[in-house]
C-alpha cells in the first residue's frame, strides 16, 4: 500500500513517500464511540502550524456491509449497485477524522470545528462490494481569516491502486496560528476560496432550479443513522440550542451527498467532487436544487465541462452548499 502524499491534491501518478509515523487499526472507530472523547477533548486559543499529529491512521480493511450501503444509498439518493460515492467513501473515513481529532495530541477542539469544504478525486470506480484499505492524516494548519484552518487528508485504496482522495477543511474560530506551514501560500496564511476550491466560485442565484426538497426535523437523525455522524447541532433544537443554533442543522454531507446522487447520470468514472458549505440549513427547511453546465460544448451525456451544483432557500440570496463535478 502507497504511503499518501501530503498537501494539495496531487498529479495522478505523484505519490512522493513521506517519512512519517504509521498507526495501525483493525478497523475504522465508530464515530459515536467517540463522541465521549470529543466532549472531553480540549483545545488551544493559540497554535503552531507544526502542532498537527504526523501520524497516519491506516486500516488495511475498511469494508462494509452491504445493509450498511444500502441504508446510505436509500436516504441520500443513490442507485444501489452502482460504483460507490466520492461521499460514502468519506463517509467511510469519517470515524479515522475522528479517532485523529480527539486524540490528547490533537491542538484544536472538536466540538465547535465549522466545516467549511470538501475536494474529492475518484480516479476509478470502486464496487459496492469492495473491501479498500484506507488512510486518514493532517495535512496541514495555516491561518484564516476567522482563525484556524485544519485540513485532513485520506485516501483509498483497492488492490494496491489509489481509487479515492478526499480534503476536509475545519475553521476553529477565534484560534491564532503561529508560524509558516510547508505548502501554504506566501505570508502562511490560506485564503478561503482557495481551501473551498471551484466551488467557492459557483453564483448558485444563476444556476436553473432542478428540484425542491422538503427536508424533516428529523433528517439530522436519519443521516447520523447512516453514516454516525452524531454531532449534537444536527439531531434535534434542544441539543442545537445547546450550541447556539436556533434549531438542529442539517449535515453537509447530506446536501453533498444528496446533490452527487442527483448528478449521478453526469459522472464519470474519474472525477472531481468540490463543495462548499454557507449558510447553515436549519430543519425542517424547503430547499431548492440548482444545477448547470458550464464547457463541454455539444456532448449530449454532459460528462465534459463542468457540472456546477447548489443547494439554496426558496430565497436564492440564502445559499446553502456550492458544489462543481468534472471528469478527471
Amino acid at each position: 500500500m502507497n504511503l499518501p502524499t501530503p498537501s494539495s491534491p496531487p498529479a495522478v501518478g505523484e505519490q512522493a513517500v513521506p517519512d512519517v509515523d504509521v498507526e495501525l487499526l483493525d478497523a475504522v472507530p465508530s464515530p459515536v464511540s467517540l463522541f465521549g472523547r470529543a466532549v472531553r477533548a480540549r483545545g488551544r486559543s493559540t497554535v503552531c502550524a507544526d502542532d498537527l499529529p504526523s501520524r497516519r491512521l491506516v486500516v488495511a480493511e475498511a469494508g462494509w456491509t452491504p445493509g450498511e450501503l444500502a441504508a446510505y444509498s436509500r436516504l441520500c439518493g443513490f442507485r444501489y449497485g452502482a460504483p460507490v460515492s466520492a461521499t460514502w467513501l468519506h463517509v467511510r473515513t469519517f470515524g479515522l477524522q475522528m479517532q485523529l481529532m480527539t486524540a490528547p495530541d490533537f491542538p484544536l477542539k472538536v466540538l465547535g470545528l465549522v466545516h467549511l469544504a470538501n475536494r474529492w478525486r475518484v480516479h476509478a470506480p470502486v464496487a459496492p462490494d469492495a473491501v479498500p484499505a484506507v488512510t486518514l492524516w493532517a495535512d496541514r494548519l495555516v491561518p484564516h481569516p476567522k482563525g484556524a484552518l485544519v485540513t485532513l487528508a485520506a485516501t483509498a485504496e483497492v488492490d494496491g491502486q489509489r481509487v479515492w482522495e478526499g480534503w476536509s477543511e475545519y475553521l476553529a474560530r477565534g484560534v491564532e496560528v503561529t508560524g509558516a506551514s510547508e505548502g501554504a501560500p506566501s505570508g502562511g496564511s490560506r485564503d478561503p476560496a482557495e481551501a473551498a476550491g471551484p466551488a467557492s466560485a459557483v453564483d448558485a442565484a444563476a444556476l436553473p432550479e432542478r428540484a425542491r426538497w422538503r427536508l424533516a426535523a428529523d433528517t439530522g437523525r436519519r443521516y447520523a443513522a447512516v453514516a454516525g455522524d452524531a454531532n449534537p447541532i444536527h439531531l434535534s433544537a434542544l441539543t442545537a440550542r445547546a450550541f447556539g443554533f436556533k434549531r438542529a442543522i442539517a449535515h453537509g454531507m447530506y446536501t453533498a451527498a444528496r446533490s452527487l446522487a442527483a448528478l449521478e447520470p453526469h459522472v464519470p468514472d474519474a472525477y472531481a467532487y468540490d463543495v462548499a458549505f454557507a449558510k447553515p440549513l436549519h430543519l425542517p427547511s424547503t430547499v431548492v436544487l440548482a444545477t448547470g453546465r458550464t464547457g463541454g460544448g455539444a456532448d449530449p451525456s454532459g460528462r465534459r465541462g463542468v457540472q456546477q451544483v447548489a443547494v439554496r432557500a426558496t430565497d436564492p440570496s440564502v445559499v446553502h452548499m456550492t458544489g462543481t463535478l468534472r471528469a478527471l
